[in-house]
């Protein structure tokens, strides 16, 4: 995947490393509750780990537009903040299953 730099590739890996939760995240999304993804402080901590590599697959996947899409009815920052962080992890997520998929075929 083109723009997931390795460091965010790595740390989205070592954290998901359960394909059965992999699964649940792209098929459900992180709203339901994602361990380590679940409050603003963890989010926001990932967001400041990977600000621009979350910025930059938010924009590569949705475009310019990407905040005003993700964002909606958001009404803070911390908010928007923790849907960027969700939608990069549910992607990797869709993107993990479609790899693996692709390497068993």
């Amino acid at each position: 995947m083109l723009f997931y730099t390795q460091q965010l590739t790595d740390a989205l890996s070592e954290r998901f490393d359960d394909m059965d939760e992999i699964k649940d995240v792209a098929n459900y999304g992180c709203s339901g509750g994602v361990s380590g993804f679940i409050y603003y402080k963890d989010t926001s901590k990932f967001f400041t780990d990977f600000e621009d590599d979350v910025e930059d697959v938010c924009y590569d996947l949705l475009g310019e537009d990407y905040i005003t899409l993700l964002g909606g009815e958001q009404t803070s920052v911390q908010g928007l903040i923790q849907i960027m962080v969700w939608f990069v992890v549910e992607s990797y997520c869709q993107w993990a299953i479609n790899k693996d998929t692709a390497i068993a075929a």
